[in-house]
């Protein structure tokens, strides 16, 4: 990995860190901008919110434990983009949720969220969802 990537990699799970302080306000805080930016979200979670902010959290602290690590990274986000075709997400509702994750690191982290932070998260959500809903709906 180049240092860039480093540098990348070490400013998203120091903002990360932060967030995931408290899981279940950073849950609440993504769902709320979640199904502002996007209603068509909202009929995908029908069960227990906040059973689903809890496996949102650790999906989110698995990915980025493994933003190094491409060969256990990437199979199981392809893996969880074709689960969710199942589940009714949508290609367009991946841009949702990046907007949502971005506001919510805003919201939670306010000015400890540096512009170097934001385009590392931006940078990293783009090529994880691009492989995402490349293998969910590419294929």
């Amino acid at each position: 990995m180049s240092h860039v990537d480093d540098e990348r990699i070490a400013r998203v799970r120091s903002t990360w860190a932060l967030a995931a302080a408290d899981p279940d306000r950073t849950a609440r805080t993504f769902y709320g901008n979640l199904f502002r930016h996007d209603p068509t979200t909202k009929p995908l979670f029908v069960h227990d919110l906040d059973l689903q902010g809890r496996k949102l959290t650790q999906m989110l602290a698995f990915v980025i434990d493994h933003l190094d690590d491409a060969e256990v990274l990437m199979p199981a986000a392809e893996y969880l983009a074709r689960r969710h075709v199942g589940y009714g997400v949508t290609e367009a509702q991946y841009a949702s949720v990046g907007a949502a994750l971005f506001e919510t690191l805003r919201q939670l982290l306010g000015p400890a969220l540096q512009p170097e932070d934001s385009a590392a998260w931006a940078t990293t959500y783009a090529g994880l969802s691009g492989a995402m809903v490349k293998a969910a709906y590419h294929a």
